[in-house]
């Protein structure tokens, strides 16, 4: 009974990491070739059916893993040419992931940091993608300009305290929302933006088939994440959550990570 479990779990794995996916997965020799890359000039690395330009080889590796190999943004649309929003697009690869993915759609990528919107924008040319529309903005709650943190990273974000130097446009995101009768694509990736911009179009949500929403905050503030769930229940959505980052490995001990973000979820909502 042992040995047939130990099988059974080692075929298990096996076949999740064979898993099918419709596009390249990364060398090993590649990895980390890239791994050892700088992380201030841009490069670019071809997939075959696609080409990336990035700065970060880290982030570009985590993230091309989860878009292009677990395709966490895949979803189904019955319409011929659905309509995708992608806010908090970094330097594209979720764009191009929707681009390729889905051919006939209409496509709007947010990002608010001027030197990550540089490569998105290369990304979308490089890749001829004719149907993203590029927008250097944040999505926030009304018209107006931000304090923005400029990291030039993933970790790129409003700034709160509204010290930062550097300012950013912001676009009121359930204005812009109203325009659609039916949006078949939200992905919201906004970096702690995203309990203030979810609240203040709570009333459009209805509009929306599938929406991914990651949430960044503080165990402090379970408040906020319990909010951001009733809303969606409310719109009419089942959830589904996985873990976007595991940071407290002795969460009884540790309790908080000392930085802006304890938690870090991956929250599927689909009608």
């Amino acid at each position: 009974m042992i040995i047939t479990n130990i099988l059974q779990g080692i075929g298990k794995k096996l076949r999740k990491k064979q898993s099918s996916t419709n596009y390249p997965r990364l060398s090993w020799l590649s990895e980390k070739i890239i791994k050892h890359q700088e992380d201030q000039l841009c490069k670019q690395h071809s997939f075959g059916k696609f080409v990336v330009n990035y700065k970060r080889p880290y982030e570009m590796i985590k993230t091309y893993k989860e878009i292009f190999n677990d395709e966490i943004y895949q979803f189904k649309s019955n319409r011929a040419q659905p309509i995708i929003l992608d806010c908090g697009a970094n330097i594209g690869l979720s764009t191009i992931y929707f681009g390729l993915q889905y051919p006939n759609s209409t496509i709007h990528a947010f990002e608010p940091d001027a030197s990550i919107f540089e490569l998105l924008q290369k990304n979308r040319q490089d890749n001829h993608l004719s149907n993203i529309n590029l927008h250097n903005q944040a999505v926030w709650t009304q018209d107006t300009e931000l304090s923005f943190s400029n990291k030039g990273s993933e970790a790129s974000q409003i700034d709160a305290t509204g010290q930062s130097a550097t300012k950013v446009k912001a676009i009121h995101f359930a204005h812009f929302l109203q325009q659609f009768e039916i949006v078949d694509f939200l992905k919201m990736d906004i970096e702690g933006a995203e309990f203030e911009v979810v609240q203040d179009c709570a009333e459009q949500l209805y509009k929306i088939q599938n929406f991914f929403l990651e949430y960044h905050g503080r165990s402090s503030e379970t408040q906020k994440l319990i909010t951001l769930l009733e809303i969606v229940k409310q719109a009419g959505f089942k959830v589904y959550i996985k873990m976007a980052a595991d940071n407290l490995d002795k969460p009884f001990v540790q309790q908080s990570t000392g930085t802006p973000f304890d938690v870090q979820l991956n929250i599927f909502c689909y009608q």
